[in-house]
């Protein structure tokens, strides 16, 4: 039993001896490569190998955690190396911790010109931001530190990272949207995300403008609808048509950039030659013929599509207006507008009728835009249309050249 108890107490100190002399052991390796990488840091500053001088620092950090101490020399070493790659964030943080071990001119002095000179930017974007990554000083600055601090948060954005840190106090963009940066210690933050949702959008017209065109028009009124006739229809001239000229002016609204609505108002004419059953009526002894006219104010109300250069528009259009034409219609003749008799066929030929006339329809067009007009565009329109006044139908087409508002002149 006394030689158990000799024998225990052996075995637990073999077994746990690794266990006491491993922390010395890994201590003694960790400050080794402490004053190893320490070293190489001093050469490769002196070669303005910045970049390796960063990877070397970063090696000190990690031994740090392992109980290594850095020191003022090394801290130092790496706020120079971090500023020379534009970090200037890890820069400043380093050099704060060496004025902690260490508050020295040199390091006070350095933290000072750094705060006179930078400000700090949160710069962050939504998961769903698909806009443009680029991060643009709107002044330049002169200092070469300055300007790499720039060059190192713009290719941080440009990975599709966010940016918080220092950059030289002025104002920036990125992704069409501005940001001041301010010394001291207010953070200008700025945040970049994805469109509004069209419910939560404002709404805005895509373009909006005159609108104006000037043609050509042949105008038909054709034959009275003998069903419509009755005792107080009054007499009816026959059918007659023309041409003339037609001006339009008024107003289109974007509603998009390929939909928009259309308000106009103008004036409408036809002047002709009277005829009779397909002949032209020529003076006579006792009749002297007069061209027939019809003058017309119009209101138009379209919905317009755009296929880029080509436009089609159609909607309802109303006329009111009046006229003095030359013979009767057919149906009159029956005593289909009331009593009349004693005019002879010759009566009946060259009677001249004055009228008021309203009437409403539909017209369409469509316009190709041939030529660009500062915000507007020249187009070449086909026009026609239909209306009725209850007693006979008024076809009509035209060509006309076209003024409207270019689609391109508001961006949504």
């Amino acid at each position: 039993m006394t030689a158990t108890r000799r024998v225990l107490p052996l075995i637990a100190a073999l077994a746990f001896a690794p266990l006491a002399v491993s922390p010395a052991y890994a201590g003694e390796v960790e400050k080794g490569e402490h004053i190893r990488v320490s070293e190489e840091m001093r050469k490769l500053a002196s070669r303005n190998a910045w970049s390796a001088v960063e990877a070397s620092f970063k090696r000190l950090e990690e031994l740090e955690t392992k109980g290594e101490v850095i020191s003022y020399k090394e801290f130092m070493l790496g706020g120079e190396a971090a500023r020379a790659l534009g970090d200037m964030t890890a820069s400043r943080a380093r050099v704060e911790r060496a004025s902690k071990v260490d508050p020295t001119k040199d390091a006070l002095d350095w933290l000072s010109d750094v705060d006179k000179n930078f400000g700090r930017v949160d710069i962050t974007f939504d998961t769903k931001y698909a806009g443009e990554r680029a991060l643009v000083a709107t002044v330049p600055p002169f200092a070469p530190d300055q300007r790499a601090s720039i060059t190192f948060a713009s290719a941080q954005i440009a990975a599709g990272k966010a940016y918080a840190g220092l950059l030289p106090a002025g104002d920036y963009t990125v992704g069409g949207q501005t940001v001041s940066v301010a010394t001291g210690e207010t953070v200008a933050a700025l945040r970049l995300g994805p469109p509004p949702s069209a419910a939560k959008q404002s709404f805005a017209l895509a373009y909006v403008g005159p609108r104006a065109q000037l043609g050509v028009a042949f105008t038909t009124a054709g034959d009275v609808d003998n069903a419509s006739l009755s005792s107080d229809s009054g007499l009816q001239a026959g059918a007659f048509s023309g041409s003339g000229a037609r001006l339009g002016v008024g107003l289109e609204v974007g509603l998009s950039q390929n939909f928009g609505v259309i308000a106009e108002v103008g004036y409408h004419n036809l002047f002709g030659a009277p005829s009779r059953q397909g002949e032209t009526l020529e003076d006579r002894q006792e009749y002297l013929t007069s061209g027939n006219n019809l003058h017309l104010g119009y209101g138009w109300l379209a919905a317009n599509l755009r296929f880029g250069n080509l436009w089609i528009a159609a909607g309802p259009i109303w006329s009111a207006g009046g006229g003095v034409v030359t013979g009767l219609d057919d149906g009159c003749l029956d005593g289909g507008c009331g009593d009349f008799a004693g005019l002879g066929d010759d009566g009946e030929s060259y009677q001249r009728l004055a009228g008021d006339i309203k009437m409403g329809g539909g017209a369409a067009s469509i316009s190709y835009a041939l030529v660009d007009l500062g915000s507007l565009k020249g187009a070449l329109t086909v026009e026609g249309g239909v209306q009725s006044d209850s007693l006979r139908t008024y076809p009509w087409g035209q060509v006309a050249f076209t003024i409207a508002p270019s689609a391109s002149r508001r961006k949504e």
